[in-house]
């Protein structure tokens, strides 16, 4: 028996993120079909509306590394080759090509399934895809959710009943009031030049002049609660600290201090994981420089996930992302933005006593609070 949360979620989905209609070519992505019932409520809701659906298991999410299912993924970096690594099948751009909207389902039964691997080897791969994923499906409509598992369960170190509850109650809300309360600071940051932020180990600037914010309520990823921009990506001056982690490669980078001179990273560190943090760094020439400034916005999750689509939501929370920059002209950069392989969000925690966000000058957020009406 189906749980009935699993029918709303999938009406979010189809009806309320990608605004599902008769003709629409839809692509429903799943790392296996283990969560059946969310596949099946998604699909059969795509159906009746009269959709052409494609359902791509272990396709994208399996060359994105979000697929541990009976380890093919890890098979495929251990016995596979460069020349393999740098030549995806064409099968997945004719994908790209087709599809008009796409329900990425990302359900990993074994978040430690890269531990060991090779960070280069995963970084030849990243660069095989960029064209026909980030430079195609980007520029479409796509949402993307992090299903619950038992290996997500014991990451964030809860049960897995808690963990379900937990991520039922942040998707099913009201994204209608999410955008009201979001759309308060996308004003700000669409009539802001410059951006400060302010806090342990940190004082970084912005230069964000003539980019608007988005008020992110549910359309890209599900749960949600944000509003992000894309800096001037050569002008970013100062450091930052995240203390956050950030999962890459089935290991959890911790502690990454970065340093930033005429908006390009001079000088990086980490507690834990510096190995994959620099060798991500040198991914391409854009990988040092800022795609995104994301703002955290929902309040209703406190605990920290070890999984950067929950954590870079965290109400008080920023996520200064290394990489690509969206093209959109809300929320991106239509034209000079940065371009990469690699869109890396990295989170730090504002809500800290100190911590400050400056708009032009003006303090506009304080220990994890927005001053603003």
């Amino acid at each position: 028996m189906t749980d009935p949360r699993n029918t709303k979620l999938a009406k979010v989905f189809v009806d309320h993120s990608m605004k599902v209609k008769k003709g629409d070519k839809v692509v429903i992505c799943t790392s296996d079909l283990e969560p059946i019932d969310i596949i099946r409520e998604t699909f059969k809701l795509c159906i009746q509306r009269e959709a052409y659906v494609y359902l791509d298991v272990m396709g994208f999410n399996w060359f994105l590394d979000r697929s541990s299912y009976g380890g093919l993924v890890r098979t495929f970096y251990d016995f596979g080759t460069e020349d393999q690594f740098n030549n995806p099948s064409e099968i997945y751009k004719t994908i790209s090509e087709w599809g008009d909207k796409y329900i990425r389902i990302t359900s990993l039964d074994n978040y430690s399934h890269l531990n060991g691997v090779d960070p280069k080897k995963q970084t030849l791969r990243a660069k095989s895809y960029n064209d026909w994923f980030h430079n195609m499906i980007d520029k479409k409509d796509w949402v993307l959710t992090y299903y619950p598992t038992q290996s997500m369960a014991e990451k964030a170190g809860m049960s897995m009943m808690a963990l379900e509850n937990f991520y039922f109650d942040a998707c099913l809300v009201d994204y209608k009031e999410m955008y009201k309360r979001g759309r308060k600071v996308e004003k700000v940051i669409d009539e802001a030049k410059t951006v400060r932020i302010i806090g342990e180990k940190t004082d970084l600037t912005l230069d964000i002049t003539g980019r608007f914010g988005e008020a992110a309520c549910g359309d890209r990823n599900v749960p949600d609660g944000e509003v992000f921009c894309a800096p001037v990506h050569q002008k970013t001056q100062g450091h930052i600290y995240y203390d956050l982690p950030f999962a890459k490669g089935g290991t959890d980078i911790m502690g990454a201090y970065l340093e930033f001179k005429d908006g390009k990273v001079v000088k990086a560190t980490a507690e834990q994981g510096e190995d994959i943090l620099l060798n991500g760094l040198d991914t391409d020439g854009g990988a040092r420089y800022l795609g995104e400034l994301g703002l955290g916005l929902n309040y209703g999750i406190t605990q920290v996930m070890r999984n950067t689509l929950f954590d870079e939501k965290i109400g008080g929370t920023v996520h200064v992302t290394l990489g690509k920059s969206y093209k959109e002209k809300r929320g991106g950069a239509p034209e000079g933005g940065n371009d990469s392989a690699i869109h890396w969000d990295l989170v730090k925690d504002m809500r800290k006593p100190g911590s400050t966000i400056e708009i032009d000058g003006k303090v506009m957020f304080k220990d994890g609070k927005w001053l603003v009406d």
